[in-house]
């Protein structure tokens, strides 16, 4: 009976496999629905907190993010997403808004300007594109 099931499941694995390969987009999909699975927020900046429009610009403020293999780190980001909707405009010049109650975000000619507490704090400009200007701003606890 261990032969027959040691057999049957390795000839099942090589179909697996075979399909894994010829179907993975659609694998992929399909598993990227799923309710149990989640992207890291390190690559999706995390959960949506709240969205503000903006005239020509939609922001997608982020939660804070404090990643670590078990728990949560004493380091972590704030991801901020300015989606253009005019294609028409060059520059994203964003007028000041804020992120949380501490730290104020305002972009002149696509150069992100943040202050916490009234001070200027290191943020990460992580992409421009033509479409998404991704800001990361450093958090601690």
């Amino acid at each position: 009976m261990k032969n027959f099931i040691a057999k049957f499941w390795a000839i099942l694995s090589i179909f697996l496999l075979l399909g894994s390969f010829m179907f993975g987009q659609q694998l992929q999909d399909l598993l990227m629905k799923a309710p149990f699975m989640h992207i890291d927020p390190s690559y999706s900046g995390g959960e949506v907190e709240r969205t503000i429009s903006q005239g020509i610009y939609t922001i997608n403020i982020h939660q804070k993010v404090f990643p670590a293999l078990i728990g949560e780190g004493k380091e972590g980001f704030r991801q901020i997403t300015v989606i253009k909707n005019d294609s028409t405009v060059n520059n994203y010049n964003i007028s000041p808004f804020s992120a949380d109650s501490e730290t104020m975000v305002e972009v002149k000619d696509n150069v992100p300007i943040v202050t916490k507490k009234g001070l200027a704090d290191t943020i990460i400009q992580k992409g421009l594109s033509d479409k998404k200007l991704i800001i990361r701003i450093n958090e601690k606890k």
